[in-house]
């Protein structure tokens, strides 16, 4: 038989883990806010309490910000100002937990700098996950696709890079880059690796292979890959790569379990195709989209050698509308530093090195042009019926309704050949 005091011992404990559990739901239902606003109410209530910081010290924290960083605070503070009073009181409820645990509060600040880590499109999905257990879901697929650390933040201020680099993804053959999973870098490497072994003759590197940055290697590689289907005939494609290199690298993508895009049949295509054209498919726009995605970060790279002045920058930005200023500080500080960089540099980036890039560029795009057949843009872009998205949608804006002048009515009758056929004669009464 227990005691008394145990018994109340048990059910303190209790109490306190029902109320640590409480406060864990509360952080992760916050999460669902920008994050970077409750880290700003954090810092804003703890400025306003004289028991946790004095008010000179929090001037200096909001001094010590860059201006972007202190335009993102005033405009959370204006966020937080609209909230409910309800959702006031539930974010102080959060801080007063974070004053409380430390643990939680490093939780909190680890999540908002892993983030900012996330593309825009991915924040959004958090932001709009109606549970804990859904935000929860989001956070493991998040975490198992950054096992790379090369994957953090591809997806970041994609197009203000791509504007740099002159490539406009709304139209084919980059407009996969959208729907097409990532693949990691060292799969990408092996497949180039597959790829180079099963050419006829071997890559002529100007220089040491060694010298090559991975994305000259892979473009070398591509390029010569691509001579070769065009001396063997091949000009639509239908045999590229050959069957057997197709059969290696699909393996290798089966081992990393591998798919164009999640959650779909026959790894992401519609429509019905033979396997074998499944998988040769497959392997050309896991090639195209690894090769984009290393021109992408090799541009990166060069960018980041660039840092432009401080002050240009905020003079760029004042030169800014005010739609354009809002859209900037929706992000998080060194997000919105990133892309005002990248827009900054849309129009005053060094001639030499804009020539470079856009050289890069169209090299690339030559080459996917090159190496993705036609009909595998139609298989890709078509659903199984005749006509793509694309299509479809606008025949359905240029559709007029049916019946004469346009209104809903009996549509006239059509030949084979879709041109309107003629009336079939008047059905008279019997005793006409």
């Amino acid at each position: 038989m227990k005691s008394h005091n145990s018994k109340n011992a048990e059910g303190n404990y209790s109490q306190v883990s029902g109320r640590k559990s409480e406060l864990w739901s509360l952080l992760l239902r916050a999460a669902g806010l920008a994050c970077g606003l409750v880290v700003c109410v954090v810092v804003l209530l703890g400025a306003a309490n004289p028991e946790n910081e004095s008010e000179q010290e929090n001037r200096k924290k909001i001094e010590a910000m860059t201006p972007a960083e202190r335009a993102q605070l005033k405009r959370n503070y204006e966020k937080f100002q609209k909230l409910s009073p309800e959702e006031q009181q539930r974010l102080r409820k959060l801080h007063e937990a974070t004053r409380s645990q430390p643990e939680l509060n490093r939780v909190m600040h680890a999540y908002d700098e892993w983030v900012k880590t996330l593309s825009p499109w991915e924040q959004e999905d958090l932001r709009k996950a109606e549970t804990t257990q859904e935000r929860m879901e989001l956070i493991r697929k998040y975490r198992s696709r950054q096992a790379s650390p090369d994957r953090r933040r591809s997806g970041r201020n994609l197009y203000e890079l791509a504007k740099i680099m002159d490539l406009d993804f709304r139209d084919p053959p980059l407009r996969f880059i959208f729907w097409v999973e990532n693949p990691a870098p060292e799969t990408f490497n092996k497949a180039i690796g597959i790829l180079e072994r099963s050419l006829p003759e071997p890559v002529k590197y100007p220089k040491s292979k060694a010298e090559f940055s991975e994305f000259a290697q892979s473009l070398a590689v591509l390029q010569t890959a691509v001579r070769a289907k065009r001396q063997s005939g091949d000009r639509n494609g239908s045999d590229w790569p050959p069957p057997e290199t197709v059969d290696q690298i699909s393996q290798l993508l089966d081992d990393q379990k591998y798919q164009l895009r999640e959650n779909e049949d026959a790894r992401g295509f519609r429509g019905k195709l033979r396997l074998g054209d499944q998988k040769r498919m497959t392997v050309i726009f896991f090639l195209a989209k690894g090769l984009v995605n290393q021109l992408m970060m090799s541009v990166k790279q060069e960018l980041d050698t660039i840092q432009p002045p401080e002050d240009k920058l905020q003079q760029f930005f004042e030169s800014l509308d005010s739609k354009s200023k809002d859209h900037l500080m929706r992000y998080p500080p060194d997000e919105m530093q990133e892309k005002l960089k990248y827009r900054y540099l849309q129009t005053q980036l060094p001639e030499k090195v804009r020539q470079s890039i856009h050289q890069r560029s169209r090299e690339v795009q030559q080459l996917i042009g090159d190496f993705i057949p036609e009909s595998d843009l139609k298989n890709q872009f078509d659903g199984p019926r005749r006509g793509g998205v694309k299509e479809r949608m606008q025949d359905m804006k240029e559709r007029r309704f049916n019946g004469p002048g346009g209104r809903p009515g009996n549509r006239p009758l059509r030949g084979r050949n879709g041109e309107p056929g003629p009336r079939p004669p008047a059905q008279l009464p019997p005793d006409a």
